[in-house]
């Protein structure tokens, strides 16, 4: 594996960062505090993340929280492994419940499903990644562990311990973690924890459900009470309408007496046939004829005098034959142009005598006489007509018209004065149904506030918070699966260690010596030689003599460290070591050493990625060309 760039958004004292890597040597030098091993830790927690265990009352992850921030924090990481590129990107918050990890193949896009990339990428786990890639300042230091590659470079620093003693330890953590017999031990209690956290999360997750049916029915409860309030508005309404009503549909004296007046005057104009109007108005035309009628009429005849129309046509005759006699020469012209405008003359004067006027006096009693038979016959229908004139019988009809018209405005004027009258029981059992649909209205309004009031007390005693029992919960599967893996590894060990026993010596021992002492006498000026014996306990022999490692400097023990810890990755990854990260680790190295050390990274930065970081101006062999 070999890392590509680094791209820090937020993490410690870093921010909006991005740091690009090459093949073979990475020198990183700036001042201290510029924040150097805080990218080494990015790196680590981009491959393996954080444990977010409580330690001093902090978490691993708040370390590199941003300062004055509680957002999330972190970054990603881009990688070349076998031939593909892969970025990993991974957020970090105060819980392992906010952390996000995504995995991506930068070829073909696909997203990958990689838990831990560092186990996946490396081989190692992250314990193991901080034995044999990682170098920082304090690497002289290792702590115990239980991981079988920490465990032996544990061993390196712990040659009192023989292999019965490892032995014994191993199987005491297995019994601690889980009984061989029986129900017991660390995993016994986390899978309890687990199953009462998940027992109660299920209580919580009923309890949400019931909240949201709750929260439901309360929202149809708001609808019906509104519903319902709309409904007793509108009965109201109709109850005082009808109570109006009623107290209007009582009639007054005064109505009493209007309604007796009217009945008189209906009386009255029934009996008037509805055709009165019609024949008072056709007895007014018939009298103004009757008093334009004279008692006689002028007329003048036409007489036709039909014997001068004759006489006139023959003078015509004569006058036209005396004309054409003259000109066609039968007789002189003047005297035929003469005697035919003479007769022609005569012809037109007897026209005007053929018709004639004469006058005569005729008599209109018989006319007269019908329109009065006509006129009294429409009277007699209304009033008395016997041995009565036209006038006087006109002013009776008139005298009738003026009560009829009198009558027809009195009716309507008693009309808008008297109210329709109401049936005054139907309108009091409507009074009363109103009411009792107020009462039921009121009591089904009662019905659902009550309903309320208990749904709303029952959704407060469902106010619970699920976020603290999940993050217990995944804290408690996280060291659950912690715990099993350690089993699993302690258990793995032991194997491993029965066949180490056997194999480790004739086989990885030889050449993880003769690696070391290769390394060691090529950095240091001093002609040591690496000794590790069958229960891994490394020695120093200097000039035949083999003495302990604590009888030697800080400085050569140091130099012996990076020199097993390169043998041991070299055989573990059969020469091809993915990469190293150094920080600063050689600062106890006197020049001699630095400059032989930091000539044994540049060698192995011809087949191996090395990063390395530093604060100093001293950079030994690490520049040079």
């Amino acid at each position: 594996m070999r890392i590509i760039s680094l791209n820090v958004v937020a993490f410690g004292k870093l921010k909006d960062v991005q740091i690009n890597f090459q093949n073979g040597l990475n020198v990183l030098q700036n001042v201290n505090g510029f924040g150097k091993t805080t990218v080494a830790s990015f790196i680590r927690a981009m491959l393996y993340g954080f444990t977010y265990r409580h330690s001093g009352g902090a978490t691993d992850a708040s370390h590199f929280q941003p300062w004055g921030s509680s957002e999330r924090f972190g970054g990603s990481m881009t990688v070349a492994h076998d031939g593909e590129i892969y970025r990993i990107e991974r957020f970090f918050g105060a819980t392992a419940r906010a952390e996000k990890c995504r995995v991506t193949n930068e070829k073909t896009g696909k997203e990958m499903a990689w838990q831990v990339p560092g186990e996946t990428l490396l081989g190692l786990t992250a314990e193991s990644y901080d034995r044999s890639a990682y170098f920082p300042q304090e690497a002289v230091e290792l702590s115990s562990n239980d991981n079988f590659e920490k465990r032996l470079a544990n061993l390196v620093e712990n040659g009192a311990e023989d292999f019965e003693k490892v032995q014994n330890r191993l199987r005491d953590y297995k019994k601690n973690l889980r009984y061989e017999r029986g129900v017991g031990g660390r995993i016994a209690d986390l899978q309890k924890q687990q199953s009462d956290l998940e027992h109660s999360l299920q209580e919580i997750k009923e309890a949400k459900r019931r909240k949201t049916q709750i929260e439901s029915s309360l929202q149809q409860l708001a609808s019906k009470q509104a519903e319902l309030q709309r409904m007793q508005r509108e009965n109201r309404s109709e109850s005082e309408r009808l109570q109006r009503r009623l107290a209007q549909a009582v009639p007054s004296e005064e109505e009493i007496s209007a309604r007796a007046r009217l009945q008189q005057v209906e009386e009255n104009l029934g009996r008037i046939p509805a055709q009165f109007e019609a024949d008072l108005s056709r007895c007014d035309n018939l009298y103004r004829e009757i008093s334009a009628v004279p008692p006689f009429r002028t007329e003048q005849t036409i007489r036709k005098r039909w014997w001068l129309a004759g006489l006139a046509a023959a003078f015509a005759v004569i006058g036209v034959l005396m004309i054409v006699l003259g000109v066609v020469g039968v007789v002189p012209v003047a005297v035929g142009a003469t005697v035919g405008t003479a007769a022609i003359v005569l012809s037109v004067v007897s026209c005007f005598f053929v018709v004639s006027k004469q006058t005569r006096q005729v008599s209109l009693e018989k006319e007269r006489s019908g329109l009065l038979d006509e006129y009294f016959s429409i009277a007699s229908r209304y009033v008395y007509v016997e041995d009565a004139n036209p006038e006087s019988v006109r002013r009776a009809l008139w005298d009738l018209n003026s009560r009829y018209q009198g009558d027809l405005q009195l009716r309507e004027t008693l009309k808008k004065i008297i109210r329709p009258q109401v049936d005054l029981s139907q309108l009091r059992q409507s009074v009363d149904a109103c009411a009792a649909a107020e009462q039921q209205l009121s009591q089904m309004g009662n019905n659902l506030l009550s309903e309320e009031v208990s749904l709303r007390e029952e959704a407060k005693r469902l106010n619970v918070d699920t976020v603290q029992i999940e993050d217990k919960l995944l804290d408690v599967k996280a060291q659950l699966a912690q715990a099993e893996y350690r089993y699993k590894v302690a258990e793995l060990t032991l194997k491993l260690l029965e066949k180490a026993k056997d194999s480790l010596s004739g086989s990885y021992l030889p050449r993880l010596c003769h690696r070391t002492t290769e390394l060691l006498q090529e950095i240091s000026s001093m002609s040591l030689e690496a000794a590790v014996d069958n229960k891994f306990v490394v020695n120093l022999r200097e000039r035949g003599v083999t003495k302990p490692m604590s009888e030697f400097s800080r400085g050569i023990r140091e130099i012996t460290l990076l020199c097993f810890r390169i043998a041991l990755s070299e055989l573990l990854y059969d020469g091809a070591i993915p990469f190293l990260i150094v920080d600063d680790a050689f600062v106890n190295y006197d020049e001699y050493n630095f400059v032989r050390a930091t000539e044994l990274l540049k060698k192995l930065s011809a087949h191996t990625q090395i990063i390395y970081f530093t604060c100093h101006n001293r950079t030994g062999k690490l520049l040079n060309k």
